[in-house]
């Protein structure tokens, strides 16, 4: 009896420490805090590097690991992240373990949050999605949003020298366009469009792209389609990161993050930094005093530029998963347009007239979510956002260097927006049905004056739902939604939208969509009253709403899968009719008439196919992709035309050394310009000729992921002006063309972790 005794207790005790050494894993995304399901976790013996056990991470991103032996290796690989390995000499103190993955690269495992409640895979989305990761942004060098769309497929950035960077998406002009920092409006239009280049990345973590309209989620200007721009989350660990960027057109930009955690359910992130750049390509032409040529150096092509920016976020999260976060971002920036000398005499005088243009950019969000129930789901998110901008023009003695401004009209103004926004959904599943409900209240204000009464308001409010049923549970489900509200300036549409998701196995999805658009008329096309020497642009308060209706057809096939490696092929069909559009057209035919006016002018009806792949062999990574875009003919009007677009994008880790190459290349086909005039009749009255973009870049960690250093160039085919064929008017709209270009150049990126 005594030895079955000690023999029990002896067993017992070799459970207990059996168990000792189980080791739960958690593995989540660094940056949005996500769990990664399906993650290959591999135990290794140190000894011969023999792999001893392999297990996978459950939906939560959990797995449990036994090792039967110390030391051992450990290894954590997923497809688009890059693989996590640790040794482990003995058995860890702790036996639960987060892991955060760095991601590489956009994958069927994405999460996506773009215009729903929660997140949910990208392949389980009834809407197509791209995704645009960290790694990638890295990866192009990119500092500001511009700099990392400029490579996506249909997709055209035109570069304004003063205006920044704007967008047209499937042919439609950025006023169509909706940009999103977590789901909050971008205000602050100017000429219809967001600058691109005011929105850094120093805080973003990844960047979701819908194409086509979500009217019903987001209404206005929604209509072409969303970009959103996921800012970085909690990491409930401590994190520091310092950033510099080099590039030899005279960009000379450094920032920072901070992140700190109070305790495990309170969060504080700071971050924050300054751009700079000296301005680019001087365009002065030499004057003469006496027989001497003087080459001013004053006026550029490219505007010198100067950014400061910084960002705060708080999270709260308790233990019944409620979360409260408040966030802002902050941009403050400063464009010096220079002018030419009128007039160099020392008797006469000498004096140039510069033109500065102040923008204050403030994005202010408060985010409250929770559950109720078993499988309700509830967020609300409250925004102030403020924008300013400043032009001021000054008359400068270049003897005496004094600065007068001028009482020219329009020469001195400060146009000031505000918005307000309130947003509600609730979503909850009944049966077989997944609902979602929410209001959106939209409060904008103006004060300019450009705008006519100097004040001009618009109040929008709305409500929406969408309707998800699943026919066949995981292969087929069908979705309705509406939205409909009540506007202060114009009649609001109903909009309503249909989409049906089949997936008959686990390799191929099939998606089809209606979706109804609108674009309201903005403030300025409203009220504008903008009048001096060189313009006469007034708004028109009759103006109706721009409407469109939209078809969409997609497939997605996984061709192959086999552990890392992978090949995806999609196929997209998208149909856009867009009536009613606001165009700016001059009143008559008098040359010496400059006056201008906002009317319901345009219509635009296109079919673009695209076809995409992205795959990985080994350490290769690949997307590649073609569209074409068929825009029909307006009958009287003009012919019908066609744009071609390549994209590519290649990635190469080489293990050996730790290097990672990337190249970016873009085809753009032949672009035509659209000219509107005063009785809607369209014309094209110019094309720009084909070209080729690339950009290539290597990237290596150093001191264990204490350094990253990308290094690369851009613009490698030193393209700087597309040529213009035609004569191409300064009021054309819908070309969609880039205009002038930087030229080629390198570029550095050096960042300093503490993890």
């Amino acid at each position: 009896m005594r030895k079955i005794t000690i023999l029990f207790f002896m067993l017992l005790a070799l459970t207990n420490a059996v168990k000792a050494q189980d080791l739960h894993f958690t593995v989540m995304e660094k940056g949005s805090g996500q769990p990664i399901g399906y993650a290959y976790i591999n135990t290794y013996s140190t000894e011969n590097n023999k792999l001893i056990a392999t297990v996978q991470t459950n939906e939560s991103g959990t797995a449990i690991i036994a090792p039967s032996q110390y030391p051992c290796k450990i290894e954590i690989f997923i497809t688009g992240y890059e693989t996590y390995s640790v040794l482990y000499k003995e058995a860890p103190q702790k036996s639960n373990i987060d892991i955060l993955l760095n991601k590489k690269f956009g994958t069927l495992n994405d999460v996506v949050v773009t215009g729903l409640t929660s997140p949910v895979k990208l392949k389980d989305a009834l809407s197509n999605y791209q995704v645009i990761p960290r790694a990638v942004i890295q990866a192009q060098g990119a500092v500001t949003l511009n700099d990392v769309l400029k490579n996506q497929l249909n997709m055209n950035i035109n570069n304004d020298n003063v205006l920044g960077a704007n967008i047209s998406m499937q042919g439609m002009q950025g006023d169509k366009v909706k940009i999103l920092i977590d789901g909050i409006a971008v205000n602050g239009r100017e000429n219809g469009n967001i600058s691109l280049s005011q929105i850094n990345l120093n805080n973003v973590e990844r960047i979701e792209i819908v194409q086509g309209p979500m009217s019903v989620v987001y209404g206005s200007d929604a209509l072409g389609g969303v970009i959103n721009i996921i800012t970085k989350k909690q990491q409930n660990k401590f994190g520091l990161s310092l950033n510099t960027y080099l590039e030899t057109i005279d960009k000379y930009n450094f920032g920072g993050n901070l992140s700190i955690p109070v305790n495990t359910r309170n969060q504080i992130t700071l971050g924050g930094g300054r751009n700079f750049f000296q301005g680019w390509h001087n365009i002065d032409v030499p004057v003469s005093y006496n027989g001497d040529t003087i080459n001013t150096s004053r006026n550029y092509l490219f505007k010198p530029c100067e950014q400061y920016f910084g960002n705060f976020a708080y999270t709260y999260t308790a233990p019944s998963k409620f979360k409260v976060s408040l966030a802002s971002d902050f941009l403050k920036e400063k464009i010096s347009d220079k002018g030419s000398l009128v007039v160099w005499d020392p008797f006469l005088g000498c004096y140039a007239f510069d033109n500065y243009y102040y923008t204050t950019r403030s994005n202010n969000r408060l985010t409250t979510e929770g559950d109720i129930g078993k499988s309700g789901h509830w967020q609300m998110q409250n925004a102030y956002v403020y924008y300013n901008r400043i032009r001021t023009q000054l008359k400068k003695d270049m003897v005496s260097m004094q600065e007068i401004p001028t009482l020219g009209s329009g020469d001195q103004d400060t146009s000031k927006f505000e918005d307000i926004t309130s947003r509600g959904t609730y979503n909850d599943k009944l049966g077989q049905i997944d609902y979602t409900a929410g209001y959106d209240v939209n409060l904008q204000y103006a004060h300019s004056l450009k705008i006519y009464g100097k004040y001009a308001d618009i109040k929008d409010y709305a409500l929406y739902t969408n309707i998800a049923y699943h026919i066949i549970k995981e292969k087929l489900t069908t979705q309705v939604g509406l939205r409909g509200s009540y506007n202060s300036k114009y009649d609001a549409p109903l909009v309503p939208s249909a989409n049906v998701l089949l997936s008959p196995n686990n390799k191929l999805q099939l998606r089809a969509s209606y979706a109804n658009g609108f674009r309201a008329p903005s403030l300025k096309e409203l009220f504008l009253d903008f009048v001096d020497v060189n313009h006469n642009v007034q708004g028109n308060p009759l103006l109706k709403t721009e409407k469109s209706n939209h078809f969409q057809l997609s497939g997605s096939y996984q061709a192959y899968q086999s552990s890392k490696n992978y090949l995806q092929l999609i196929n997209t069909v998208y149909y856009n009719s867009v009536s009613n559009g606001i165009t700016l057209v001059k009143v008559n035919t008098d040359p010496n008439n400059n006056e201008y006016k906002y009317v319901n002018a345009s219509h635009l009806s296109n079919l673009t196919n695209t076809l995409q792949a992205d795959g990985q062999l080994q350490n290769i990574h690949f997307q590649a992709g073609y569209s074409y875009r068929y825009t029909f003919e307006e009958s009287g009007q003009y012919a019908a035309f066609s744009v071609n677009e390549l994209n590519a994008m290649l990635q190469y880790n080489w293990k050996k050394t730790g290097l990672n190459f990337n190249v970016f290349y873009k085809y753009f086909g032949t672009q035509p310009y659209i000219y509107y005039s005063i009785d809607g009749n369209a014309s094209i009255n110019g094309t720009q000729d084909a070209y080729h973009m690339c950009d290539a870049s290597v990237q290596k960690k150093l001191f264990g992921g204490l350094f990253d250093i990308t290094a690369g160039v851009k613009n490698i085919f030193d393209i700087r002006q597309p040529k213009i064929n035609g004569f191409v008017t300064s009021s054309a709209h819908g070309g969609g063309a880039a205009g002038n270009l930087f030229p080629r150049s390198a570029f550095t990126s050096i960042t300093y972790n503490i993890k």
